[in-house]
């Protein structure tokens, strides 16, 4: 054989199984697809064939992936060819930490958020969104008045409200408004009296009822487990009316791009709900649900084998704990001090933790035995010390515990360097919030310092070490808007303009896997979703320019055209 002739077969034997690759992951040849979309920019997040100029879809699965040739071989009759006419085509977002739950009550609730969200900038805009709210439904003397969002280092008083901002103009009627990390809340007197918190009323474990100065009346400012006791006596809604709402905020996730949502802290109560709505058919969106701690006892007894099991859309993926609270609300638990000024805190203010080792310990252990996989808030260092330690207290008593347990630490935002060679080693999936570099990271920087706050959720350094980290809006705290999460996890600006850790920028396509192939695999799901692969759901949404070739900063001014579940549209945006 001359020199020629071998390059060639060389080169043959070197191009045809990629080929055969590119050409269809087609299984079985020339079946029949419901759906051909083609003509347009197909991101798949596949790593040996992470791009594509057509897909097949049958019976809500992916049935080819690869080029022109899947039009010939799979089209029929009944077939619906989708012309992208040059959009983007992505796997559909998956919710890595939200509330959909929380989604639908903020319905009826007064938005009283900071610009850009809205446009409240000081107490008094607070009280006119209030009475706005309070025209708006009618609401009566003597009932609830409810707003959500507000953030005290974004008024121009730079303080919380307190119940004397609110009584005079809401005298006959309880007003609770929820801070932006709703891990805090104001009640005006009147919803102090009618839940019976007083000078006399001790705050909860892992919580606080903060005073007004030099005495010992409350000022209205609840922290933590202390906001449940105003929390827990608010109205809930019908049944018939939580169905509707459920529909609303379901189609406003799928205007996002989300086909997989989460529900980060549900109620038992809250849980047999969804169970109703997924066996009537409600779910247009698969909705993975956490356990709330709070009712551990109730779902460990009632509703242990519902744990990991998909139905209709739904699936109790495990239990969360919530062991601290808010960087930004200065309750997050650290081991050095805040620098600035903390409410209800005198001298070495460091956070603090909502639960003991001994409470946690007793958690996470019984969830190691019942196979339960865990979800833990923890932001600051200190909270995740706790974590960490008593998990390998576990470990020292339990060697045989599987190493595949997929512990999830929601938001790690002030994780240690040397922390994250923990995670590494035990396999912890870290869920980060890049959100908040824009939204706090001039008040991080305030409260803790450069040094800390430039590591805030490491994406990169995560990524570099092989740790599969996702990231999230944790909606209501931020919107729900997952371009948005997508740039400021590619450009980490702050309101001011800073570059807030220059080096934990990610590229958009490893920021784009944060919220698609590492969220399906958080929640267990990496098999059958989070990207574009044969045999894999056609869970899809279609966007009007690519996020991986714009300019990053304009990342977040991309839309979402439609979203995809299992084959069927579930969004178009009008044009």
């Amino acid at each position: 054989m001359n020199y020629w002739n071998l390059k060639r077969l060389q080169m043959i034997c070197m191009v045809l199984p990629i080929m055969i690759l590119i050409s269809c992951q087609s299984t079985p040849k020339g079946e029949i697809a419901d759906l051909i979309y083609h003509n347009g920019n197909i991101i798949t997040i596949e790593k040996e064939n992470p791009t594509a100029s057509a897909i097949a879809v049958k019976d809500g699965k992916i049935l080819a992936v690869g080029d022109r040739l899947i039009r010939s071989k799979h089209k029929g009759d009944s077939t619906q060819v989708v012309d992208l006419e040059g959009k983007t085509l992505i796997p559909g977002f998956i919710d890595a930490h939200s509330h959909i739950s929380l989604a639908m009550s903020l319905v009826q609730q007064a938005n009283l958020s900071s610009p850009p969200v809205n446009t409240i900038e000081n107490i008094g805009d607070i009280v006119n969104a209030l009475k706005t709210q309070q025209e708006k439904y009618s609401i009566k003397k003597g009932e609830w008045i409810i707003g959500w969002g507000y953030d005290p280092d974004l008024l121009e008083e730079k303080r919380h409200p307190n119940k004397l901002d609110l009584d005079t103009a809401f005298p006959d009627n309880p007003v609770f408004i929820v801070h932006t990390s709703a891990h805090m809340a104001v009640a005006n007197s009147e919803a102090l009296a009618k839940v019976g918190i007083d000078e006399n009323t001790k705050a909860p474990p892992g919580g606080m009822i903060i005073r007004l100065p030099g005495s010992d009346e409350p000022s209205g400012l609840l922290q933590e487990t202390a906001v449940y006791l105003v929390y827990n006596n608010l109205p809930k809604p019908t049944v018939e009316q939580s169905m509707f709402l459920l529909e609303e905020v379901q189609d406003m996730y799928a205007s996002y791009g989300i086909t997989t949502a989460q529900d980060g802290l549900t109620d038992h109560k809250t849980y047999q709900f969804f169970k109703k709505a997924a066996a009537t058919g409600k779910l247009k969106l698969d909705v993975e649900v956490l356990a709330s701690f709070l009712d551990a006892r109730t779902y460990f007894t009632e509703g242990l084998d519902d744990f990991g099991v998909t139905k209709n859309g739904l699936r109790l993926a495990g239990l969360k704990i919530v062991s601290d609270g808010s960087p930004q609300g200065k309750t997050a638990f650290f081991k050095e001090p805040y620098l600035t000024e903390v409410p209800g805190c005198a001298a070495d203010c460091k956070g603090f933790p909502n639960l003991s080792q001994e409470q946690l310990k007793g958690l996470m252990s019984r969830c190691y035995d019942l196979g339960i996989q865990l979800f833990t808030h923890a932001n600051g260092d200190g909270a995740i010390d706790l974590l960490l330690d008593t998990h390998q207290e576990i470990l020292d008593s339990l060697p045989e515990l599987s190493d595949d347990l997929r512990n999830v630490i929601i938001h790690s935002q002030f994780v240690r360097p040397d922390q994250l060679e923990l995670y590494k080693k035990y396999n912890m999936i870290p869920a980060y919030f890049s959100n908040h570099a824009f939204f706090w990271g001039d008040v991080h920087l305030e409260n803790l310092g450069e040094e800390r706050a430039s590591f805030l959720s490491p994406l990169k350094t995560s990524m570099d070490m092989g740790i599969i980290c996702t990231n999230h809006t944790d909606y209501m705290v931020t919107p729900l808007d997952q371009l948005f999460t997508i740039w400021t996890a590619v450009n980490r600006t702050t309101r001011s303009g800073k570059i807030l850790g220059p080096n934990e920028r990610l590229t958009p396509l490893e920021a784009l896997k944060t919220i698609t192939i590492n969220a399906a695999y958080q929640h267990r799901q990496e098999d059958s979703k989070g990207t574009i692969k044969v045999g894999k759901l056609a869970d899809l949404a279609i966007l009007d320019q690519d996020p991986l070739s714009v300019s990053p900063d304009q990342i977040k001014d991309i839309k979402v055209i439609q979203t995809i579940k299992e084959g069927k549209v579930i969004f178009t945006r009008l044009q």
